[in-house]
């Protein structure tokens, strides 16, 4: 999960800009009428967001009443029509979707979309909010779909309030198997039937245990484990090269230095990159370092 700085328009500003223009007067009163409410909604998600409290959030003080679903349907449209190409909300949702960054779920994909952190439908009030609406891929907002928390250990990391990376918990292993499935660490110059690059999430001793728990399920909503290793699998063949030239020159011992330099190089921006991951996983084994690699870039 990528760290962000969270967006410089705030709830108020936002709410005045979606309803500023190109809007029936009908409709701008009763939007208006919310104004209130809504700051209100902000004020209480962005602390729970601060104390990891999102999951304690009563849906029905973040909506109208049930009977009102016209003025439900008219704070989620500030969203999906007031945001919308030339309307006056849009600078809102081009401000979250226009960051210099990967995904910051997942740290891979390329942003995309705008996701809603506490889903619009449940938490309209919450619909047009700057601070719950994140830059996210195609990807990552598929797999999250419109998820709500009903614990603690099930609220996603949110790139605006939760800094995870000043530790790593982030690592991996390569797995090689027998003919017959069967896992074991391969020895040089064996030739093991299959081999696979598993990521997983390994906390410190530290962490609060809940905390890691939801570590681990924003790793398993987002199914980072497989997109890091397909990841992997395309990297590898890509800096063979370089490790064949550094077992020409000093074998095993060299390769496993020039892996544990790439894994450094990885790490100064991002030390739970899952290159920073890849790259130590492999310096760690033998079988790898000592001619596996070819075996490994071949796929």
């Amino acid at each position: 999960m990528r760290r962000l700085d969270p967006p410089q328009i705030g709830t108020r500003e936002a709410f005045r800009m979606c309803i500023s223009a190109k809007i029936s007067l009908r409709m701008q009163t009763l939007l208006s009428s919310y104004e209130l409410r809504v700051v209100i909604a902000a004020g209480a998600y962005e602390q729970a967001c601060r104390t990891a409290a999102v999951h304690s959030l009563d849906p029905a003080a973040f909506a109208p009443l049930p009977a009102k679903k016209d003025d439900r349907d008219a704070l989620i449209a500030m969203y999906e029509r007031r945001m919308g190409p030339h309307h006056p909300g849009r600078p809102v949702y081009e401000e979250a979707l226009n960051r210099k960054t990967k995904c910051p779920m997942c740290g891979v994909g390329a942003v995309r979309q705008v996701d809603h952190h506490m889903p619009k439908s449940i938490y309209p009030y919450l619909a047009a909010v700057p601070v719950n609406l994140l830059p996210i891929c195609s990807d990552c907002n598929f797999a999250k779909k419109d998820r709500a928390p009903s614990c603690y250990e099930e609220q996603t990391l949110h790139p605006y309030f939760d800094d995870v990376d000043d530790d790593r918990w982030l690592r991996a292993r390569l797995i090689t198997r027998t003919a017959d499935g069967q896992v074991y660490r391969a020895k040089p110059p064996e030739s093991p039937t299959s081999w696979l690059i598993e990521f997983y999430v390994d906390p410190p001793s530290s962490w609060d245990a809940r905390l890691a728990e939801r570590v681990r399920f924003h790793f398993e909503i987002f199914k980072l484990a497989p997109l890091f290793e397909d990841q992997a699998a395309g990297d590898i063949p890509g800096i063979e090269l370089s490790i064949e030239e550094a077992f020409q020159a000093g074998g095993a011992p060299d390769v496993r230095t020039h892996l544990e330099g790439l894994a450094r190089s990885r790490a100064r921006p991002n030390k739970n990159s899952w290159m920073v991951a890849l790259y130590e996983a492999l310096a760690a084994h033998d079988w790898f370092c000592n001619g596996g690699f070819r075996q490994v870039a071949a796929g």
